[in-house]
């Protein structure tokens, strides 16, 4: 054998082993290089879908935040306006509005009030009488006399008030009154005057309110108000008159009057009325209408001449209606104005065994303004001051009240 052409053979069959183990070795390590890129690639895509899950389940958990939170606040929302209404029921109004119900409608809140009050009211009635006749329908033959009535009355009054329920209330109102009465006559230009005092318990009243109607959005609050007047004050018939004369060099003037002065009808009444209450904030409405029903008496006189007259006396009935607005300026102080007004029928009379006649001028109309201011002197203890002016003869000229309402 040819030992080159064995070492050809033998050289190329290395060569070709090297080439192969080198193409082994080559394709083992493009192999490793391409696992590695591989791993790399799959580590960054689940680091990827690993910020995205994450990024996915923030999303979710804050949806769910924003969901459980928005059913808290809506189950928070009734709780809410349950305790807010509670509030508003357990808060008790302010005391000014308190005031403003007790004087001008009725107050259901307290159990009992007891009040002490006091009211002054003032008369004075000038007349010029024309006693003669007139000639040739221009000249006056005759004495012009001036008549002058000023009254000055004092009524000291105890009230209590107990509420039955929420809806009833009942009360009683016991006067104290005292009246000085001046009358004056002067025709001669002598001048003949004479005055007239006198106190004695006034008339009681027995009152009861009832609420028909709550105030809603277009009602407004709506009591019932009764009242019966007994007659324990003195009465005016019969009683007899004094004449005084008054004399001088330029005449002589008499003057008569009563001996004594009532302190209250004589007779039994009922008062039959309404109240309304309406909140238009800031002003507080209300209104009053009613009607005063005067029974009939028997007297063993009814007459002011000398000896009895046994007869029987019928007042007038009257109906009446008031109307007003009220403020509260604070929490503590309300202020009021309103008008009221009361028409009287003539009042009658019968002497035993005869028939009903009327009295000439007993028919009245008195209408007054008010203003009224009242204050929370504590939580209890209210005080209320009110201003009357006459706006027709037969009102009080003036009239000052206060008041001293204490609630329980």
């Amino acid at each position: 054998m040819d030992y080159r052409s064995h070492w050809g053979r033998s050289g190329m069959a290395v060569s070709l082993l090297s080439l192969a183990v080198c193409q082994v070795v080559l394709a083992e390590e493009t192999a490793t290089v391409s696992d590695g890129e591989q791993l790399k690639f799959e580590i960054k895509q689940l680091k990827l879908i690993n910020e995205r899950q994450a990024q996915t389940l923030r999303e979710m958990e804050q949806r769910l935040y924003s969901l459980e939170s928005g059913r808290q606040a809506i189950q928070a929302e009734p709780q809410k306006q349950t305790a807010q209404n509670e509030v508003v029921k357990s808060a008790a109004p302010s005391s000014s509005v308190d005031n403003i119900m007790q004087e001008e409608h009725a107050l259901f809140s307290n159990s009992f009030t007891v009040e002490l009050g006091m009211n002054y009211s003032h008369y004075d009635r000038k007349e010029l009488v024309l006693e003669g006749f007139l000639a040739l329908d221009a000249i006056f033959l005759g004495d012009i006399s001036v008549d002058d009535i000023s009254a000055d009355i004092y009524t000291f009054d105890a009230t209590g008030r107990y509420n039955v329920n929420d809806r009833w209330q009942i009360g009683a109102t016991v006067p104290f009154v005292y009246r000085n009465t001046s009358f004056q006559r002067n025709v001669n230009g002598v001048g003949a005057e004479a005055t007239v005092d006198e106190a004695d318990l006034g008339d009681i009243t027995l009152t009861s309110a009832y609420k028909l109607f709550n105030e809603t959005a277009s009602r407004p609050d709506i009591v019932w108000n009764l009242s019966i007047k007994a007659p324990t004050g003195s009465h005016p018939y019969g009683t007899p008159t004094v004449t005084k004369s008054v004399t001088n060099a330029s005449g002589t003037d008499t003057v008569t009057y009563p001996k004594e002065l009532p302190t209250g009808s004589g007779l039994w009444s009922i008062s039959n009325s309404l109240s309304f209450v309406k909140t238009t904030d800031p002003a507080i409405l209300f209104a009053n209408v009613g009607y005063t029903y005067n029974l009939d008496g028997s007297f063993d006189d009814i007459s002011s001449t000398s000896g009895d007259q046994p007869g029987d006396v019928r007042l007038g009935d009257s109906v009446f209606y008031g109307l007003g607005m009220a403020f509260a300026m604070n929490e503590r102080m309300s202020m009021s104005l309103s008008v009221s007004q009361r028409i009287s029928q003539k009042s009658e009379t019968r002497l035993e065994g005869s028939e009903w006649k009327d009295i000439f001028g007993s028919d009245g109309n008195a209408a007054t303004f008010n203003a009224g201011v009242t204050y929370a002197l504590s939580d209890k203890l209210s005080m209320s001051t009110t201003l009357g002016i006459g706006l027709t003869p037969d009102a009080p000229d003036f009239s000052l009240g206060v008041k001293f309402p204490y609630r329980f």
